[in-house]
């Protein structure tokens, strides 16, 4: 198992709306396909900054960090609760 991490950063509109950690874990589990090979995934959710961190069944660091951007992307893409945020490594 690897794990990968990402931060999310609020624009300023995105600033001033907070978001609650279930419901950012919520939208990336739905973003998520199994090629992925999320196992877990736990995020902290805190004015203007989201971190996050993926816990994958990936058979190298490479893949699991690649993953964890995909999946981000496809979330941020897809989920009006995410408009306004920036995905930052």
């Amino acid at each position: 198992m690897y794990v990968a991490t990402v931060t999310l950063t609020a624009t300023d509109a995105a600033a001033r709306r907070q978001i609650a950690s279930p419901l950012v874990t919520d939208i990336l589990w739905a973003a998520a396909v199994p090629a992925d090979d999320l196992e877990h995934l736990h995020s902290r959710a805190v004015p203007e900054r989201i971190d996050l961190t993926f816990f994958h069944r990936s058979p190298d660091p490479e893949r699991a960090d690649a993953a964890a951007v995909r999946i981000c992307r496809r979330a941020l893409d897809t989920s009006p609760a995410l408009r306004g945020w920036v995905l930052h490594r």
